[in-house]
């Protein structure tokens, strides 16, 4: 199993602070490959790089609750980001260790269909609400982990790479796109079910209209060994004791999922 990452110890306590939401949330984003590897593949020589930011998605639910993640985080003392010098609200709550030194970001993001009054009645206007073109899709396939005894919901394997390959090239930070392309990378090499994985990927890529987008992102980024993305692959993953040549192999894992789509 992976040795645990240092940032764990903050995503336990906010699963534990956020309890009672928890049937609401989706996590999403950089955790996502490490949860995998950590507490389902279990058997991973390699570590995802991962964020030290914890991403939330939130959907449309019918929230029955009186408190809102908001008033909760306030409660507890969790710090506060605010967007504006000059106004209080909106914030991105901020969630530190007991010595105050080890702290992360809380983001929560949903997609722009869905409706504000509802995110409201969930996390409360008073935290910054973050919107990505058809997060609805990553919100829709989701499978339960447990973590220190509490179920927690994140994308499926299939659903979570689809939605990189739509989405990576919307990024306005480079740095983030390189490390999406990474993920998904992550993903297809080292699931321990990597030729469904494939075939499933491979499958939404046909089935739904926004696999026509992914397409075109393939043919545009891995179109040869050169192309940027075996390249942004290479730079993320870094030096790899594994594999001798990370860009040919980046470029053939996801030029295999590219030729299959156009066959």
């Amino acid at each position: 199993m992976l040795k645990e990452f240092p940032g764990e110890k903050l995503l336990i306590k906010v699963i534990d602070d956020l309890a009672d939401f928890l049937p609401y949330l989706v996590l999403v984003g950089g955790w996502v490959p490490y949860i995998y590897a950590r507490h389902m593949w279990k058997d991973v020589p390699n570590m995802a790089v991962t964020t030290g930011d914890i991403d939330f998605g939130v959907g449309d639910h019918d929230f029955k609750g009186k408190d809102t993640v908001a008033s909760r985080v306030q409660r507890l003392g969790y710090g506060e980001r605010h967007v504006s010098m000059d106004r209080m609200i909106p914030f991105v709550p901020i969630v530190k260790d007991a010595s105050g030194d080890t702290k992360a970001e809380v983001e929560f993001i949903t997609d722009p269909k869905v409706s504000r009054k509802v995110i409201n009645k969930i996390v409360g206007q008073e935290i910054k609400i973050n919107e990505i073109q058809h997060f609805s899709l990553l919100l829709g396939s989701v499978m339960p982990v447990k973590m220190n005894g509490k179920s927690i919901q994140i994308p499926t394997e299939s659903m979570f790479v689809f939605h990189k390959l739509l989405t990576f090239v919307d990024r306005e930070n480079k740095a983030k796109l390189r490390k999406d392309l990474y993920y998904v990378y992550y993903m297809i090499r080292f699931s321990p079910t990597k030729a469904q994985l494939c075939d499933d990927v491979v499958g939404l890529i046909k089935k739904l209209k926004e696999g026509k987008q992914v397409k075109e992102n393939l043919k545009e980024y891995f179109g040869s060994v050169d192309s940027k993305g075996p390249l942004f692959v290479e730079q993320e993953n870094g030096p790899d004791v594994y594999v001798a040549n990370v860009r040919e192999d980046a470029f053939e894992k996801f030029g295999d999922i590219r030729r299959r789509v156009e066959e």
